[in-house]
């Protein structure tokens, strides 16, 4: 009998495992792994697991598990949503060797129960209303068109001091969604109801509907972490949309997504003391027509003009069927801006050859980012990679502005002659 929980684990190298038809076809068709069948009965090679989280298919729970430490995933999904640390180490409140859903769960039935312990935030909320008197501005053009000049009831718009507002449309949403998750440890499921209980006659934002913006100030400062967990949630909880029909509902994470979100967000802290500004999916094209279209991860632009070029990867390109790929990009791209040099990033603990000098173009500098360090220890990392490019362009620049004025003196000289 085949199992109801099934764990795979977040892997490069193909591994066989036993798994129901369904299950195959929804990992398949969610995009979530690259599921092959081989000769023995239920078995299939399944490789590239690219999400981590938990999802329920057909009746079955499978459970995707990070590679990196739940502490540590949580700390890089904190700083690249709000470009510094915004989670302690007490704010988590589970324990190191727990899954990411069971962990999210308790993080955030914490940081909820925080926020609401004075009772729930109240805001002024807009209404528009037909009512039997006056209240607030009367809307004398909808009332010549809907009403046909009759004088009640009267088209009315005022502003109420409500709770339904979208901080605790945000935190119900996202209390409601742990409690249909599967993996949620049931000592989190009392304290997600009485969060429920708490914001009740509170709008529930529907599926696929959009999160209203929240900005953070003084007046719902307490709620600002919770919020932040929420919001992560509501976006690692879109697999309820479906993406196919076996899938029911699960919460995952893009792991690859989440490296290039943290090193963005560290690297653009990293870039302050050098000026410029670093920006992130910089479109461009290769071809003069404008048709071949190029977006690198991140560009360093000083004075208008693209100084250095970097590309994120989460994981180390291997000799497959385009060995090497990541290094064309990268010769593509600094030909486009003229570059001597350009950057790639990896998620690996490996050493890597660091440089590499192409043959009439640039030379590409690797780096490797331990994600199983500390953050710290990361934070020292990309500081390094910052001061390593920045220095790395300003002595490009300088030397081709050398060259430029030499060969002006040349000329100079030969048309003296």
């Amino acid at each position: 009998m085949l199992p109801s929980t099934i764990e795979l684990r977040e892997a490069d190298q193909p591994v066989v495992h036993r798994l129901p038809r369904a299950v195959a076809v929804g990992l398949a068709s969610a995009n979530i792994a690259t599921v092959a069948p081989t000769l023995g009965a239920d078995e299939y090679r399944v490789s590239g697991v690219r999400k981590v989280g938990v999802v329920r298919i057909a009746g079955h729970t499978v459970w995707l598990k990070p590679k990196t430490p739940v502490r540590r995933l949580f700390a890089m999904l904190g700083y690249a949503r709000a470009g510094s640390a915004i989670w302690t180490e007490d704010d988590f409140g589970f324990e190191e060797d727990e899954d990411l859903v069971p962990a999210l769960a308790h993080a955030f039935v914490r940081q909820a129960s925080r926020a609401l312990a004075g009772g729930p935030l109240r805001g002024y909320v807009t209404h528009e209303d037909a009512l039997p008197l006056v209240r607030g501005r009367w809307r004398i053009g909808d009332q010549l068109t809907r009403r046909g000049g009759q004088p009640l009831p009267v088209e009315v718009s005022f502003d109420d001091y409500v709770d339904d507002i979208a901080e605790n449309q945000v935190l119900l949403t996202a209390a409601t969604r742990l409690l249909r998750l599967p993996g949620v440890p049931a000592d989190v499921l009392g304290a997600l109801r009485r969060t429920v209980r708490v914001l009740d006659g509170v709008s529930v934002i529907p599926v696929g509907a959009p999160v209203p913006v929240v900005r953070q100030d003084r007046r719902n400062a307490r709620y600002s972490s919770a919020l932040a967990l929420a919001s992560l949630v509501l976006s690692g909880s879109s697999v309820e949309q479906r993406a196919g029909s076996v899938v029911a509902s699960g919460f995952l994470v893009d792991m690859w997504s989440v490296f290039e979100d943290f090193v963005s967000a560290g690297l653009r802290e990293a870039f302050k003391p050098y000026g410029g500004v670093l920006v992130s999916q910089y479109a461009s094209t290769l071809d003069v027509e404008g048709t071949v279209k190029i977006a690198p991860d991140l560009v360093w632009i000083v004075d208008g003009v693209v100084r250095a070029c970097i590309d994120v990867k989460y994981k180390v390109e291997k000799h497959g069927q385009y060995p090497n790929a990541d290094l064309y990009q990268m010769a593509a791209y600094s030909s486009r801006f003229g570059l001597h040099e350009a950057n790639l990033i990896y998620a690996t603990a490996d050493v890597l050859r660091s440089r590499l000098q192409m043959l009439n173009g640039p030379s590409i500098e690797r780096h490797a980012i331990d994600i199983g360090s500390s953050i710290l220890a990361i934070g020292s990392q990309m500081r390094t990679i910052a001061s390593r490019t920045a220095k790395g362009a300003v002595f490009s620049a300088e030397n081709c502005l050398g060259i430029v004025e030499g060969g002006d003196a040349l000329l100079n000289e030969a048309a003296r002659t």
